[in-house]
């Protein structure tokens, strides 16, 4: 049985090709795996809250809106008034902090 050298090369080529396809498979499925494993994991996404836009940071209030942060502020509890501007305004650490001490 005689063979020639484009049988062998094309044999090999698809030998190669299926090897490849085997190994994105096995590829896919460990990404899906990641994934979901990702997806079930804790949320680190804050939605805004109520009277803000999607997107937008900082303190939208009205004229004596932050009473309640100041009385903690002024009855030393700093830490939660930061916690408390944080939730309510959507900010970040630093941001909640300076705003705070704004007050």
């Amino acid at each position: 049985m005689e063979f020639d050298y484009a049988t062998i090369v094309l044999a090999i080529i698809v030998f190669s090709l299926m090897l490849m396809v085997i190994r994105l498979r096995f590829d896919v499925r460990q990404l899906r795996e990641e994934i979901d494993r990702i997806a079930s994991g804790p949320r680190l996404y804050r939605p805004a809250p109520s009277g803000m836009q999607e997107g937008e940071r900082g303190p939208r209030t009205a004229a004596g809106g932050d009473e309640e942060l100041r009385t903690l502020v002024a009855k030393g509890r700093k830490i939660e008034a930061i916690k408390e501007a944080r939730e309510r305004y959507n900010l970040s650490l630093k941001e909640a902090k300076d705003y705070v001490e704004s007050l």
